[in-house]
């Protein structure tokens, strides 16, 4: 599972100094005329060790063992400069200085600023033709692929391999590879092979063999390389890390970044432009770096290229790149590509190095393509057992030999595995990270859920069982039993889950579960989980006990469509807080009981998916997420009382504005058509806890306001540092800016109240409802803080209209 090899890696990122080379070359130029400058003084901050540049403005500069973090490039008649560096490690930094005026008594020294760069018409014409050199722009096309990425531990203490904990591991660090400039530990390596074909409408990967070490299959180092390290120049604004950063070909590229012809060179029998390209406001999501322009075609010939300076992005200390092009019929198209990543929980602390590596060949290109040549409709698909190629066919799907690094790197990780020890630590790795105990078949927990308190239950514990993936990858049981010292009520729950297919997916659940509940709560916590009852701002006194028996059968079409069938019996117990009045029971202690069916429509366009044996997480799509249900009461199904219809529409999705962050938003239309009793309307969602929860409105109590009719939405923006990354003081903390706004349009029908009485603690909503949220997130990289404030009047016995929530998030 996926989990388990990201827990063993999360475990090694302790802190720990770093240790080795710290190499910087590059050249520096006149920002303005694009000219090498010479006798440029070149230096590291806090040290005594420092160059000048040459002639043609290049520079050179190591610093051996010492802890170096900065370079300060400076000469007369120009702005110094001081930009941050990575230790440890050579990098290739090119220098663009501003040109200032400096007064020497009776004498003025000023830069040439009538100079012309040459650079800029040219980058013109290179942007004016990209659409006839853009390789997304053929008509369809057709080539196999290979991609090889391998990952390895570096920067761990000098010291590491000699201690004694290591026990019967030792021999692991006779593995050490120092071919990638670094000392490091290869732990991981995956490899794919397949087809890619496009068109203009549609695309498809097809991956006919995948592999990775720790893990049981490569289709989710698949999906992630598909989704995050997707790097196309040609668009103006590029997704590459779940980041927007502008293309060094953007249309208008020189706002942006100040570009410098080179060289004219000879580049695979083509006469090319050598160009170095640098950004003109450091800490934006740019690059910077060299490409090749072909000066034929003006189309991109090669580009090596790293993430800017200072750009606000997490864990990610460094990420550089390679792309090689090649004619084909006429036509570029992308031949090789490398990537090249380090990342680390912290500066300075024990990090990932990644390195990735894809060749494409065999290019055909046509007009169009026949239906019959798509072999699903997703954007993505897998063949059949190409999780079990043999080693044999492997080595005729490779267009070149595997590195002897990765060799060993399989060899290692099937040593270890196999080793008793290994299995402890998996086990121990295991319970921290998903709170579960693994006993062969059998896991026990989740740990988190074993205490908890509530008003209702008083002291609440509970025990899990579960099977794990040794019992089956295709059937998953679950159980769990609570008992609650207050109310001396046990609670109990089965599940089972039976996956007839991964993809697309086909799926059949079954649960009958006895426990207490919240109505109006969505779902944002299990009941019995820990961290619910201790964030609790108030107490949770009107909590219901149900019963539930629910089936439900899923299947997935391969153009992005989902169908759900769900039917499910539900009786609702009263409580001493909650009641449901009525006339032939005006005691309010009859239990609601009812019958559904719901049927259920979603359609998401190119989603991916991280997958386990059984639960998976939903990568998103860059297309907005669609989603339809409908669900019928029945009456007079097991004693079901209630005849009522339940229809919805969602939408949802992510909008990229490009350097000015991201917009995530979320809409929702509904009615009831019937007559169903008050509480199970719709309860607008709400939320008690200090956490803050998009999904839900944060400054109402539960089972507030009850809707019959309702349009909801929330939006927020996420600037990335666009305003608190220029304020003065605080940008180096790289804090991001948060605004959202959320709200219903609802009305009420009095029908309802015919069934139960309205609850003296409820209120059916006729009018408007919001709230705004003003938020700072990225605090130590983790954390948010948002302050909640009420837009509609508020009225008497509402919370405070203010209100301070705390949110937990792990972005790049």
């Amino acid at each position: 599972m996926i989990s388990r090899f990201l827990a063993s890696c999360l475990a090694l990122l302790l802190a720990s100094p770093l240790w080795g080379q710290t190499a910087v070359s590059g050249r520096v130029f006149d920002g303005e005329s694009g000219l090498p400058l010479p006798f440029v003084n070149v230096s590291f901050a806090g040290s005594n060790l420092g160059t000048m540049t040459d002639v043609e403005g290049l520079y050179s500069l190591e610093a051996g063992a010492e802890r170096v973090t900065k370079m300060v490039v400076s000469t007369l008649g120009y702005q110094s400069q001081t930009i941050p560096i990575q230790r440890g490690v050579p990098q290739v930094i090119n220098v663009a200085l501003e040109a200032r005026s400096v007064d020497l008594e009776a004498a003025v020294v000023r830069p040439n600023r009538k100079a012309k760069n040459p650079a800029k018409p040219l980058m013109q014409r290179v942007a004016e033709a990209k659409k006839e050199n853009d390789p997304s722009s053929i008509p369809a096309l057709k080539y196999d692929f290979y991609e090889l990425m391998e990952v390895a531990v570096n920067d761990y203490p000098e010291k590491w391999p000699e201690r004694n904990v290591w026990g019967p591991f030792t021999w692991v660090w006779d593995q050490l590879d120092s071919s990638e400039h670094r000392v490091a530990l290869p732990m991981f390596a995956t490899e794919m092979s397949g087809t890619m074909r496009t068109s203009k409408r549609r695309r498809e990967k097809r991956i006919e063999a995948a592999r990775a070490t720790w893990l049981q299959d490569g289709e989710n180092t698949a999906s992630v390389q598909s989704e995050f390290l997707n790097i196309n120049l040609y668009e103006n604004q590029l997704l590459l890390l779940d980041r927007a950063f502008t293309s060094p070909l953007h249309d208008r590229g020189n706002v942006h970044y100040r570009y410098y012809i080179l060289d004219t060179l000879d580049r695979g029998g083509r006469p090319c432009f050598h160009m170095a390209f640098v950004p003109r406001r450091r800490g934006e999501l740019t690059f910077e770096g060299e490409m090749w322009i072909d000066t034929l075609s003006l189309g991109l010939r090669h580009v090596e290229a790293k993430i800017s300076e200072g750009a606000n992005i997490n864990f990610v200390r460094n990420y550089a790149w390679s792309q090689t092009y090649e004619l084909d019929a006429g036509r570029w198209v992308l031949a090789r590509e490398e990537n090249l990543a380090d990342i680390s929980l912290r500066e300075g602390g024990m990090g990932i190095y990644s390195h990735q590596a894809i060749v494409n060949r065999n290019f055909e290109q046509a007009t169009s393509w026949p239906d019959s040549v798509w072999t699903s409709g997703r954007d993505m698909s897998f063949a059949k057992g190409s999780n079990e190629v043999l080693e044999s066919t492997w080595q005729d799907l490779r267009p070149e030999p595997i590195p002897a690094r990765a060799k060993r790197t399989y060899w290692m990780v099937d040593s270890i595995q196999t080793m008793l020890q290994y299995k402890f630590l998996e086990g121990f790795a295991m319970l921290v990270g998903t709170g579960h105990i693994i006993t062969g078949p059998v896991e026990f927990g989740p740990f988190y859920d074993t205490y908890s308190t509530n008003p209702i239950e008083g002291e609440r514990y509970s025990l899990g069982v579960q099977t794990s993936d040794d019992f089956s990858r295709k059937v998953w049981l679950r159980s769990f039993l609570a008992y609650g010292t207050l109310d001396q009520q046990w609670k109990y729950g089965g599940f089972a889950e039976w996956v007839l297919r991964k993809t697309p997916r086909t799926e059949v659940f079954v649960e009958h579960i006895r426990d207490m509940d919240q109505l109006g709560m969505m779902g944002f916590f299990d009941q019995g989980n820990g961290l619910n009852s201790a964030l609790q701002l108030n107490d949770q006194t009107r909590l219901t006990q149900v019963t539930r028996t629910e089936m439900s059968l899923l299947h997935e079409f391969g153009s992005g469509w989902t169908q759900s069938v769900e039917l499910r019996h539900r009786s609702v117990a009263a409580t001493d807080t909650v009641r449901f009045i009525r006339q032939s029971d005006p005691t309010g202690l009859s239990p609601l009981v009812t019958a559904e069916l719901t049927l259920q429509t979603r359609y998401a366009r190119n989603e991916k998916f991280l997958s386990g044996a059984f639960e998976r997480m939903s990568l998103g799509s860059r297309w907005p997420i669609l989603t339809a249900t409908v669900t019928l009461g029945l009456p007079n199904i097991a004693r079901s009382e209630f005849n009522y219809h339940r229809w919805t529409l969602d939408a949802e999705g992510t909008r990229r504005l490009g350097p000015l962050g991201r917009v995530e938003w979320w809409t929702q239309g509904g009615m009831y058509t019937g007559k169903a009793p008050v509480l199970l309307t719709e309860l607008q969602p709400a939320n008690e806890t200090a956490l803050s929860i998009k999904e839900a409105f944060n400054l109402l109590r539960f089972m507030e306001f009850a809707s019959d009719r309702w349009w909801r939405s929330y939006a927020e923006w996420h600037g990335e540092g666009v305003v608190l990354g220029r304020v003065p003081l605080i940008r180096g903390l790289g804090l991001r800016e948060v605004v959202g706004v959320k709200a219903v349009r609802s009305a009420w029908d009095a029908r309802h109240e015919t069934v139960t009485a309205m609850p003296s603690t409820t209120t059916g909503l006729d009018g408007w409802y919001g709230e705004a949220v003003f938020g700072v997130e990225n605090i130590f990289k983790v954390l948010r803080l948002d302050l909640h404030r009420r837009i509609t009047p508020s009225a008497q016995g509402m919370l405070n209209p203010w209100g301070w929530r705390v949110g937990l998030g792990f972005e790049l």
